[in-house]
C-alpha cells in the first residue's frame, strides 16, 4: 500500500474512532470557527457545519439521523475507504484532495473534542494535501497582489524537519527571482490556508516563518 494511502486510512481510523466513544453531549458541540474564510478551502472543500452532527453528516452523507445511524454510516464509509485502497487505490491529484479533506475534518472533529491530534498522524496526510494546496499559491498570490511576484516555498514534513516540498512559485512576467519565503510544516502550513489558525500563533510555536511583502500578504499578515 502506497504511504499517502495509508496515511489517509490513518485519519479514517482515528475519527471513525473518536465518533463511536462520542457521548451524547458531544454531538452538539461547536466546531471552533475559522478566524476567516480559508480561500483554499473554499475552493477545495465543502463545509463540515457547525457543530459535531453536522460534520459526521458531512462525512458520511447520511442526512437527518440520530447518533447510532451516523457512527454505522461513518463505519460504513471507513469500509469502503478501505476497500478502494486495497483494490484500485486513488492516486495523484485524486488522493492528495481526499488527504485535504480528511486533514481538514479531523482536525475539526478533534479541536471541538478538545482532544490533540497525534502529530506522526496527522503529518503524512498533511503532507500530501500540501502538494496540491501548493498548486493554489499561485491563485493566490494573484489575488493579493497585482503586480508580478516570485515566492519561494519550503513545506516540512513537521517542525523543523527536512524540506519535502521546495517549489519556486511566479505569478506574472519580470518576476524571475524570488522576493519572498514561506517556511512552514505541512499541518501548520494548511491550518493557515485554511483560516483555521492565525499566523502570529503560529509563528510563535516555531511552525511557520516568512519574509517579504508577498509572503505577509499570503499568510494574512
Amino acid at each position: 500500500m502506497h504511504d499517502a494511502t495509508r496515511a489517509l486510512l490513518r485519519l479514517w481510523d482515528v475519527t471513525d474512532d473518536a465518533v463511536a466513544h462520542l457521548g451524547a453531549e458531544d454531538w452538539s458541540l461547536p466546531l471552533v470557527p475559522s478566524g476567516s474564510p480559508g480561500a483554499v478551502a473554499a475552493a477545495v472543500l465543502g463545509t463540515g457545519g457547525t457543530d459535531v452532527t453536522d460534520l459526521v453528516t458531512h462525512l458520511t452523507g447520511v442526512h437527518y439521523a440520530g447518533p447510532d445511524r451516523l457512527r454505522e454510516a461513518l463505519a460504513e464509509a471507513h469500509e469502503r475507504a478501505e476497500r478502494s485502497a486495497l483494490s484500485s487505490a486513488p492516486s495523484g491529484r485524486v488522493l492528495e484532495a481526499q488527504c485535504l479533506d480528511m486533514c481538514l475534518h479531523t482536525h475539526d472533529l478533534y479541536e471541538a473534542l478538545g482532544i490533540e491530534l497525534d502529530p506522526d498522524i496527522a503529518c503524512p496526510a498533511a503532507l500530501e494535501a500540501c502538494r496540491l494546496v501548493s498548486e493554489f499559491v499561485p491563485r493566490l498570490l494573484a489575488r493579493s497582489s497585482p503586480r508580478p511576484t516570485c515566492l519561494h516555498l519550503l513545506v516540512r514534513a513537521w517542525p523543523g524537519g527536512p524540506v519535502e516540498i521546495d517549489r519556486t512559485l511566479r505569478v506574472g512576467d519580470g518576476a524571475a527571482v524570488p522576493t519572498a519565503e514561506v517556511d512552514a510544516d505541512a499541518d501548520a502550513f494548511l491550518l493557515l490556508l485554511s483560516g483555521r489558525r492565525p499566523a502570529g500563533e503560529l509563528a510563535e510555536q516555531g511552525r511557520v516563518a516568512w519574509s517579504g511583502r508577498t509572503a505577509a500578504s499570503l499568510v494574512g499578515v
